[in-house]
């Protein structure tokens, strides 16, 4: 998908006074503890899952004033639906002319009636109880207990999508706003429409629209009631990211503490689960954002043999220097973990029984060889726990690749290590440009690079006696590093020791 600039700010949330940043294909968030770099990335945690899902039970009732507009005005909307499949056939026509093969369709630019605008206000408009809802799940927390001052109405989030140039097809800046469980889209008179998959998928949608069409030309009653499966179709896999950017895309937690789920996971997930983590008036009694994990990781037990015994990840060769394997017994649900180092002669080991550094690591592999897809969003808290540092700075590096693949990633961190070799992976990019102008033979470098415009560093900063944070990104200085204030402890520590020192005199 073409990249947009996609901002988020954030007032009066947990510990946070006030956050205003850009989020990038990757995103890191530095700063002192409890300050707010978690609650931020489960806020947007939070957004993706609203924002991709679209689950027609949520908001389909028989009073909606979604359903009025779609019983007074189903045949425009089945006209609005058709420019979306004839866009589509035209960019098709043209890929196929050059003979190329494409990941994602595009057509510009869809230019929307006015009932397709008021139903997608309407649609958006009605759902802030929903978000607020799912907000709660992701934090198993109430909003009134997330909010700074313990009134609901306080918190605010704005999304902001503005275009990058004005040759873009969207027309003007993208708003939605969120306050008090109130919320409002602006939305502009066309913009682009875009679908992940290349001309597989692309195929599907046209088979689905197909049979709509058809359906309605027999059955006009149809028609005037539009059909509400192709509705939410769209809604979910082309109008939320076509407002909302990244945040319409599919996102996946990896929680802080990884180990620790797994000491527990044969004899508590199920129950937590199935009871824990629900969409409910009632805020749930375990964050949502750790039984969202715990179920991911139950979906591997649906994996195909030949799926289990993939090549090795970039994680298992260079971190873990073994092999993660899933397995599922016919009369066990759940699936079981294990670990074999590479030249490893014995059994495997559950996991739950390998080092604290494999067993934080290992959910990583999982996430990145079989559950995270191109497009989609891995956040990944602290994901430096229990690692050397020499092993820090390789993690980063394959966390880096996934970007390079496509897929994004935020990370919150306390490492100066990842934080340093952040600015390396940065700089090494413009090197590259430079050599890429210079004749052979070229020095060689590690290939894992990425330009700065896709890179944003967020620091969180203490707020002092008001005791709210701030957020600002953080650029590279002329040292060429991102001051994230790491070395204010390193420079401490030694001006400490110069002191003592200076104080011993000749008694050492």
């Amino acid at each position: 998908m073409s990249e947009k600039s996609l901002n988020l700010e954030v007032r009066d949330f947990g510990p946070i006074g006030r956050a205003s940043l850009e989020l990038r294909p990757l995103t890191v968030f530095v700063g002192p503890s409890n300050t707010g770099k978690s609650y931020l990335a489960t806020l947007i945690y939070a957004l993706h899952k609203h924002f991709s899902q679209f689950d027609s039970s949520s908001w389909w009732h028989a009073d909606d004033p979604i359903r009025r507009v779609l019983l007074k005005s189903g045949n425009q909307l089945v006209l609005d639906v058709r420019k979306i499949r004839d866009g589509w056939s035209r960019e098709d026509k043209k890929i196929q002319a050059r003979g190329q093969s494409v990941d994602v369709m595009r057509s510009r630019t869809w230019e929307l009636s006015e009932t397709f605008r008021e139903l997608l206000q309407r649609a958006f408009g009605t759902q802030g109880a929903m978000l607020r809802m799912e907000i709660e799940r992701c934090f198993g927390s109430s909003i009134r207990q997330l909010t700074r001052n313990g009134k609901r109405s306080n918190f605010q989030l704005l999304i902001r999508r503005q275009p990058t140039s004005i040759d873009d097809g969207n027309s003007g800046c993208i708003e939605f706003k969120y306050s008090n469980s109130a919320q409002s889209v602006s939305i502009p008179d066309g913009f682009d429409i875009e679908v992940e998959g290349g001309r597989r998928r692309f195929a599907e949608l046209e088979m689905e629209f197909g049979q709509f069409n058809a359906q309605a030309e027999l059955e006009p009653e149809f028609a005037e009631m539009f059909n509400l499966p192709v509705l939410h179709r769209v809604l979910r896999e082309i109008v939320s990211p076509g407002l909302f950017g990244r945040f319409g895309w599919p996102a996946h937690y990896l929680p802080a503490g990884r180990a620790a789920f797994f000491d527990s996971f044969d004899t508590v997930v199920g129950s937590l689960i199935d009871q824990a983590s629900t969409l409910s008036a009632i805020p749930p009694i375990v964050a949502g954002v750790n039984t969202d994990y715990l179920r991911q990781l139950m979906t591997l037990a649906k994996l195909k043999p030949e799926k289990r015994n993939s090549p090795l990840s970039g994680i298992e060769e260079r971190i873990l220097r073994g092999s993660i394997s899933v397995d599922t017994q016919d009369e066990i649900k759940f699936p079981q973990f294990s670990y074999k180092p590479v030249n490893w002669a014995g059994q495997e080991l559950p996991l739950k029984n390998a080092s604290s550094m494999v067993s934080e690591v290992g959910p990583i592999s999982l996430y990145e060889k079989f559950i995270v897809k191109k497009g989609e969003l891995l956040i990944v808290d602290e994901p430096e726990s229990h690692l050397h540092p020499v092993l820090q700075v390789e993690l980063f590096r394959q966390l880096v690749r996934l970007v390079s693949e496509g897929k994004r990633v935020i990370v919150t961190t306390h490492s100066e290590w990842v934080s340093e070799e952040l600015a390396n992976i940065v700089r090494r990019s413009k090197l590259e440009e430079r050599l890429s102008r210079v004749a052979e033979p070229k020095p060689g470098f590690d290939e894992i690079a990425l330009p700065e415009a896709d890179v944003g560093v967020w620091r969180f900063k203490e707020g002092g006696k008001t005791a709210d944070s701030t957020v600002e990104e953080v650029p590279i200085g002329e040292t060429g590093l991102y001051d994230t204030g790491f070395d204010d402890v390193a420079i401490s520590s030694h001006n400490e020791w110069a002191r003592i020192s200076n104080a011993l005199g000749d008694d050492e």
